[in-house]
């Protein structure tokens, strides 16, 4: 046990332990690696679904450490931070791990990063280089980014943006998005299964609606979801909903979604597993909100996606997303565009991800196994 490679996974939330999933099963069966996973943030809220469950079914070895305040003001989640960092290394010290990797861009991954640098354990970030408005979460990616000491990018743009900001060619790599693998595998409910647990006829529109607050516009958060569900209302159609991100804003729009539970053709999840998820989005007729997966996942599924707001702007994306304001009336003609135009669904059907081949997983391990653990690794340089 000893001799083996051991690398710390960290997960704060749902949209981002799917991507380790596929990385936890190669890991499972390789002789030479074992892991450790560190849960945290909103899998641990009964308020978002308490999906350290869902963490429990598909992985072993889970620590979890409480850091989400009860309020989603700015002030608490800054303090969350704090919170996390104090548990956060205190864990790490103990399990003293050879890596630890970190997805994405929120805070709570930002305060595992603080840890393991000050640790002197190496940093593997996966996602660094993107770009978005969805807050502060812009920020935070690529202040992860100077702190990390590998780089595994989603696309060729992200990878060339993290050179430019000085690292070290050798520690970037492009091996693209592990959920892929998943959806390549085709491990997603089956449409009989998800027409019968959603309680869905699937020989009508099915819409899906996953909106999360951007930081940068914590105010306008109420408003924002209004638009929204005003022109969802006004056609009627089927319609499943999840809780956003547990982000500042969050509670206004749980307030508004909840308004709508009344009506027939809605119905609100706190949560809904990955596999279920991607199951909608096989049955739907269009994705609605600003969800990253609509860039990412949804063209695997040749899905139309109303990409609403700023969130995810400047992010690489396929033919599937029409981009509108947060106004009841873009909002009501990108649905009509999405459910009826003929000619923009025939080139929804023929798009891909632009985000990886579904191989993500086998290079992910292979540089894991493979990276010396030395000085050169830990020691950062600019290139300029």
């Amino acid at each position: 046990m000893q001799n083996k490679r051991h690398i710390c996974f960290y997960t704060g939330k749902r949209g981002g332990f799917n991507h380790l999933v596929p990385l936890l099963e190669l890991i499972s069966q390789d002789p030479d690696c074992r892991y450790s996973l560190i849960a945290t943030d909103m899998h641990l809220s009964p308020a978002f679904g308490e999906t350290i469950n869902e963490v429990s079914r598909w992985a072993e070895n889970v620590y979890t450490v409480e850091t989400l305040m009860d309020r989603d003001s700015k002030v608490s989640r800054a303090k969350s931070i704090g919170i996390g960092i104090m548990g956060i290394a205190d864990l790490l010290e103990r399990l003293a791990p050879d890596l630890v990797l970190a997805v994405g861009d929120r805070g709570e991954v930002l305060a595992l990063v603080i840890c393991a640098v000050e640790l002197n354990i190496p940093v593997v970030h996966l996602f660094g280089g993107d770009v978005s408005q969805g807050g502060v979460d812009e920020v935070v990616r690529h202040a992860i980014t100077k702190m990390a000491n590998l780089h595994l990018t989603s696309n060729n743009d992200s990878a060339n943006r993290i050179i430019k900001m000085g690292e070290e060619e050798w520690r970037v790599h492009n091996v693209g998005s592990p959920v892929l693998d998943l959806i390549k595998q085709k491990r997603y409910t089956p449409p009989e299964v998800i027409r019968d647990r959603f309680k869905l006829n699937l020989d009508a529109p099915i819409l899906v609606l996953l909106q999360h607050s951007v930081t940068w516009q914590v105010e306008q958060a109420e408003f924002q979801i209004r638009q929204t569900m005003e022109a969802i209302d006004s056609l009627g159609y089927q319609t499943v909903a999840i809780y956003p991100c547990s982000d500042p804003g969050c509670q206004d729009i749980i307030k508004v979604l909840q308004e709508y539970t009344s009506k027939d053709y809605f119905q609100l999840h706190k949560n809904v597993d990955f596999p279920d998820f991607w199951g909608l989005l096989n049955v739907a007729r269009a994705f609605v909100g600003n969800s990253s997966a609509g860039l990412m996942e949804a063209p695997s599924f040749h899905l139309p996606f109303i990409n609403i707001g700023i969130r995810q702007e400047g992010r690489l994306r396929a033919d599937n997303v029409i981009d509108v304001d947060h106004d009841q009336a873009q909002i009501s003609a990108a649905l009509q565009q999405a459910l009826f135009d003929a000619e923009f669904r025939a080139k929804v059907q023929k798009c891909a991800s632009p985000y990886g081949d579904g191989r993500a997983a086998a290079r992910i391990l292979a540089i894991l196994k493979q990276v010396r653990l030395d000085d050169k690794l830990i020691r950062k340089k600019m290139t300029y």
